[in-house]
């Protein structure tokens, strides 16, 4: 296992370089000078010159990747030209914001599409799986931007029980940290919940037509300890390879999501920085969400063994 561990982050590694040259090249080639869309086209020629030599932006394209990756790796990301500080440190500190959200869109996600997803399973062709079926269609089709505004309307303006922007951190108030993050988190997790359902549906229909199942009820179990127990254990693993695919949608989600709600974090700090032509925030952040949907696919793939142990890494 940890022989494949160790292989599996070597192959992430060429992935992740890969993106971050296609990011950082494809920033590199848009018109316009990021420099003077921070000073403002009347800077005096002389400042203009001084930043660019100081940004290194007066060298060949290659040799600043190649310097910037270099920095990168060692954690360090060049500084903000608008903000001042370095661009790790705004980093750090909208970071908290968009892991929150994250976990909790996934349990949305989870608490929602899979009981759906199990109930439309355990009885195809009926009520219950007709009406999984039209959630699942709903849920995918609805906007997440349209909903968070609709749960905004509603729940925020009309009954006023949550904010409706904003962020207070966990530490200051735990209890507003959790009202600022619930109807985004929902916003988010009801697509997610219902590609969960449509998932879990699918593979444990698959799996009740399974010899093994018919022979648990052939020996007089009860059909709950059928499904729980056997069924559904086999079924997770198409539905863990959807939650490492949804770790991307989510991060995808949060840049609007967090626009929507006007909250501090790295999705509303990536749409700044791209305005603003803050190219070293915007190259740091894609390389961020790159790592970060590389190690949840590492993380599925592994947790393929715990779910079925017929499953053995060399």
């Amino acid at each position: 296992m940890a022989s494949y561990i160790a292989r599996r982050l070597l192959a992430t590694i060429p992935v992740i370089l890969l993106i971050s040259a296609i990011t950082f090249f494809a920033i590199a080639l848009l018109p316009g000078d990021p420099v003077l869309a921070v000073l403002g086209e009347e800077a005096d020629t002389t400042t203009v010159a001084a930043i660019r030599e100081q940004l290194g932006l007066d060298r060949p394209v290659l040799v600043r990747y190649l310097d910037w990756i270099g920095n990168a790796i060692q954690g360090d990301f060049g500084r903000s030209l608008r903000a001042g500080n370095d661009v790790s440190t705004l980093l750090s500190k909208r970071l908290e914001v968009t892991l929150e959200l994250g976990i909790l869109a996934m349990i949305v996600a989870v608490m929602i599409g899979i009981p759906i997803g199990l109930l439309a399973g355990a009885r195809p062709n009926t009520p219950f799986d007709y009406g999984g079926t039209i959630f699942a269609v709903l849920g995918a089709a609805i906007p997440n931007f349209w909903l968070a505004l609709m749960l905004v309307l509603f729940f925020s303006v009309r009954l006023g029980w949550f904010p409706t922007t904003g962020f207070t951190p966990f530490l200051d108030d735990p209890v507003e940290n959790l009202r600022s993050l619930v109807l985004p988190a929902v916003a988010i997790g009801v697509f997610q919940s219902a590609i969960l359902a449509r998932q879990t549906r699918a593979a444990l229909v698959e799996v009740l037509r399974q010899d093994y199942v018919r022979t648990a009820y052939a020996k007089g179990l009860r059909e709950r300890t059928v499904i729980v127990r056997h069924a559904f254990r086999n079924a997770l693993i198409p539905v863990v390879t959807v939650l490492g695919i949804q770790v991307s949608t989510i991060v995808g989600g949060a840049i609007i999501i967090e626009t929507v709600f006007a909250l501090p974090g790295v999705g509303k700090l990536l749409i700044d920085s791209i305005f603003q032509r803050e190219v070293l925030t915007v190259q740091a952040i894609a390389l961020l969400l790159a790592t970060t949907v590389a190690l949840a696919n590492l993380v599925v793939d592994v947790s393929y063994a715990f779910l079925d142990p017929r499953i053995r890494y060399a």
